[in-house]
C-alpha cells in the first residue's frame, strides 16, 4: 500500500492572517496601555472635580477655547455668555457691595488671566457698571495691546508722582470702561506696587468706580502678584486646561492665603466644551447654535480672535 505525499495548496508557515489578527490585538492593547500610563502620569487639571478636590476651592466659572475679545464682539457675543456666568458667581461671593476691587492671578505665564480679566472687565461695563481696569503686570504689560493704545505714561507714571491721575487714565471704547496703562518701568521702580503710594492709588480708585479690576504678573515668578493680593479686596486664580501639574497651581493658591488675600475661587480655563462632556452643560446649549449659523453665513466677515492662551 502505497500513500503518496501531496503538497498542500496554503503555506504551513507563515499564517499571514493570524498573525496580522495577532498584531492588530497586541497592538491595540499596548496602544491602550500607554494612553492610560500617560494619562496617570499627567498630573494637571482636567475636571472640576480635580480642582475642587485638590484646591479646596470653587469653580467660580468655565471659559471656553478660543475666546476674543468681548470690547468688539459686542455683548450679542456668544462667547459672553462665559464671563456673565463668572460675574454672577463674582457678585454673589462678595455680597458686599463695598468690595469691588478684583485681581486675577495664574501659578504661570499664558494661562489667560489678562484676556479674562479684561473680558471680565467688559462685561461688568457692558452691564452698565463704572468699571476700570489697570495693567499692573510691569513685567510683560499686555492689555494696551488689546486696546492698540500707548503704554508710554501710566501706572508707574502715577506712582513716582510724574503725572497725575486724570493725566495716566485713558478711556475706551465703552463709555463706562476705562484703563490705566502700565507705563514704562524705569530701572529704579521695582518696588513701586508695594509703596504707600499704590495703597492710596486703590483707596481713591475704590471710590471712583463700582469696580476695578488688576492684572498682574504670575504670582510663582515674581512678588508683585503676591502684594497686589493682599492689597485688593477679592482675588481669582485663573488656572488653564491640562496645562500645569495640580502641585503648581495649589502652590499659587497657597501663596494667596500666605498674604491674606482674599480667594474667591478659580476660573478654568481654555476649556474645549465640544470634546469634552464634562463641561457641556456650561455651553447653555445656544453657543454652538450660533458658531454654527456663524459658519453657515459665508456673507458676514470672519472676526480675527485672539486665543485665550494668551496672558
Amino acid at each position: 500500500m502505497i500513500d503518496r505525499a501531496e503538497p498542500e495548496m496554503n503555506p504551513v508557515k507563515p499564517r499571514k492572517m493570524l498573525n496580522i489578527a495577532l498584531g492588530v490585538i497586541v497592538g491595540l492593547a499596548m496602544g491602550i496601555g500607554v494612553a492610560f500610563f500617560i494619562e496617570y502620569l499627567d498630573t494637571s487639571v482636567k475636571t472640576i472635580d480635580d480642582v475642587e478636590r485638590a484646591m479646596q476651592a470653587p469653580v467660580l466659572g468655565v471659559i471656553p477655547q478660543n475666546v476674543g475679545y468681548l470690547i468688539s464682539e459686542g455683548p450679542d457675543s456668544p462667547h459672553a455668555e462665559a464671563y456673565r456666568v463668572l460675574r454672577t458667581n463674582i457678585l454673589f461671593s462678595l455680597k458686599d457691595p463695598k468690595l469691588n476691587t478684583i485681581t486675577v492671578v495664574s501659578a504661570g505665564a499664558g494661562e489667560g488671566k489678562s484676556t479674562t480679566i479684561f473680558n471680565l472687565a467688559t462685561v461688568f461695563a457692558q452691564n452698565g457698571s463704572r468699571v476700570i481696569i489697570v495693567d499692573s503686570d510691569l513685567r510683560r504689560p499686555s492689555v494696551h495691546k488689546i486696546l492698540k493704545v500707548s503704554n508710554s505714561v501710566g501706572l508707574t507714571n502715577y506712582l513716582l508722582k510724574q503725572n497725575t491721575l486724570e493725566e495716566v487714565i485713558q478711556t475706551t471704547p465703552l463709555p463706562t470702561f476705562d484703563f490705566l496703562p502700565s507705563g514704562k518701568l524705569p530701572s529704579s521702580s521695582m518696588g513701586v506696587l508695594s509703596s504707600a503710594q499704590m495703597k492710596e492709588l486703590i483707596r481713591d480708585l475704590k471710590r471712583r468706580y463700582d469696580y476695578v479690576f488688576f492684572d498682574s504678573p504670575p504670582i510663582m515668578g515674581v512678588s508683585d502678584a503676591s502684594i497686589l493680593a493682599s492689597e485688593v479686596d477679592a482675588v481669582m486664580q485663573v488656572v488653564q486646561y491640562r496645562r500645569y501639574p495640580q502641585p503648581m497651581t495649589i502652590r499659587a493658591k497657597q501663596m494667596i492665603e500666605k498674604v491674606g488675600g482674599n480667594l474667591l475661587g478659580i476660573v478654568l480655563n481654555n476649556i474645549s466644551m465640544a470634546s469634552d462632556e464634562n463641561y457641556y452643560y456650561y455651553s447653555s446649549g445656544y453657543y454652538y447654535e450660533d458658531d454654527k449659523e456663524e459658519g453657515a453665513d459665508s456673507g458676514k466677515s470672519s472676526t480675527k480672535k485672539a486665543s485665550t492662551t494668551e496672558d
